[in-house]
């Protein structure tokens, strides 16, 4: 199968390995590509996607810079039929009124859906037993990446960039562990000595039909964490998704643990066999719209 890949920044790269791996034939669609450990790797290497015959792809992955997502998808759309797009999250920069042909299949890369700790967790829980759970995802913005976080898009509102776009995954995984939501109560901040002219704060109250549901993320702190809690009558699940560890805690002070490889690769890889088979797991057009609207609504409340 062969894939096109547009835009080349550091989850580019982590796409075009992971198909490689897989045994794709992957080119590149990038006004800024820089040679490295991609040199002597058979590709084709574009610089408009305008140059590119779209009819050789069977899979296309659109990872340029938010803002970029809708017009390349509206593009893609409308010149290729019976296809696959993959759109890195988040799907745009705000709720947009997109309607597509139906000639293709269209998915958000929500890839934590199948990294294997999040898998067993989905399987291991009774949604209807839980009444409170908790999504925290704190990070340092200038530890993410090698360049200057000051020129990177998540520093840049005007980008699509801000940590509830971001750090996305975790409004999206409550969404599908919890399906329908409601937003209470959301705060969506500058507040760090970060400089960024984005959102580095979020907090998020929501509710589903049987729990209360809190989201904390932001870009500055210190402390590197990223932990889904899980709380119900009889335990506590603690899903620790930086140390790769899923805790069960009872009333007895009893912990049963397991923990997992850590493998952005793999769990790449997963998501793209998931694709191969139309997987009810992928994260649909559809879904990814409703944590737009959330994200709009948590900005205008």
């Amino acid at each position: 199968m062969k894939a096109l890949i547009i835009g080349f920044g550091s989850i580019g790269k982590k796409h075009f390995l992971a198909l490689n791996e897989l045994g794709f034939l992957v080119d590149i669609v990038s006004k800024s590509y820089k040679f490295s450990i991609y040199e002597g790797k058979n590709f084709t290497l574009f610089k408009d996607l305008n140059e590119v015959n779209l009819k050789e792809y069977d899979l296309f992955i659109i990872a340029n810079i938010t803002t970029d997502h809708f017009k390349t998808l509206e593009i893609l759309d409308k010149n290729i039929k019976e296809k696959t797009i993959l759109v890195e999250k988040p799907l745009f920069e705000k709720d947009i009124n997109f309607f597509p042909s139906k000639n293709n299949k269209i998915y958000i890369a929500y890839l934590l859906r199948f990294n294997p700790l999040i898998k067993d967790l989905k399987n291991l829980i009774d949604i209807n037993e839980i009444y409170f759970a908790k999504f925290v995802c704190n990070s340092y913005l200038p530890n993410w990446r090698k360049i200057d976080y000051r020129q990177n898009y998540s520093a840049k509102k005007e980008l699509g960039g801000g940590v509830m776009l971001d750090l996305s995954h975790e409004i999206d995984l409550a969404f599908y562990f919890f399906k329908d939501l409601n937003l209470e109560f959301g705060q969506n901040l500058k507040i760090s000595e970060l400089e960024i002219n984005s959102d580095d704060f979020t907090f998020l109250a929501l509710n589903s039909k049987k729990a209360k549901i809190h989201i904390e993320l932001d870009y500055f702190s210190k402390l590197n964490q990223r932990k889904i809690l899980f709380h119900s009558k009889e335990k506590t699940i603690e899903a620790d998704l930086i140390h790769n560890k899923l805790n069960i805690y009872d009333k007895f002070n009893n912990i049963k643990s397991k923990t997992y490889e850590s493998n952005t690769f793999k769990t790449l890889q997963n998501m793209y066999k998931a694709i191969l088979k139309d997987d009810e797991n992928l994260c649909t057009l559809e879904e990814a719209r409703k944590i737009l609207k959330l994200c709009d609504e948590a900005r205008n409340g």
